[in-house]
């Protein structure tokens, strides 16, 4: 049973009414739901192997998010009703299994550019802090080799040790 906050009540969902009512529509549905999900994702993909803005690449997960919320009550619907999937057509259920095997091609390409995306960011991430952290550990006053033949006094660098700070929004 899921815990509830009775503290906080928070407004019933409203059911989606729209959704498909046999399973001839909803496999109909599915079918183009998958196309523009499978669609979508590709454009993702190149638009972050494209390095395109922030900005642009969360639109992307404005548009993702209700697909992907339709997607699986109409699919969940669709594998409830045993009866209705084996009267499907033929030509639907292949139509079915090939626009699954689009969407999960391009989920899996989407996966591994985020993926490999979300690393190169900890990399950029990793080195900016080690040289922020070297900076502040870099002593303030050093003694020089070229003042005064051996051993000199040189001034501290300009600015304060923590002047070196990291953008947390990259």
């Amino acid at each position: 049973m899921d815990k509830v906050d009775v503290r906080f009540p928070q407004p019933a969902k409203a059911p989606i009414t729209n959704l498909p009512k046999n399973a001839l529509e909803r496999a109909t549905a599915l079918v183009s739901l998958m196309g523009r999900m499978t669609s979508l994702l590709q454009r993702e993909t190149a638009a972050v192997k494209a390095r395109r803005p922030a900005s642009e690449l969360a639109q992307f997960i404005k548009e993702k998010q209700p697909m992907a919320l339709v997607y699986e009550d109409v699919s969940r619907a669709l594998r409830v009703d045993r009866e209705g999937m084996r009267n499907l057509p033929d030509d639907l259920k292949a139509a079915l299994k090939e626009a699954a095997g689009a969407l999960y091609a391009a989920t899996a390409e989407n996966a591994e550019t985020l993926q490999m995306n979300s690393a190169a960011q900890k990399i950029i991430v990793d080195t900016m802090v080690s040289v922020v952290t070297k900076a502040q550990k870099a002593p303030t006053t050093a003694y020089a080799a070229h003042m005064g033949g051996g051993r000199g006094y040189s001034p501290p660098p300009h600015g304060t040790r923590a002047s070196a700070a990291l953008n947390t929004r990259l």
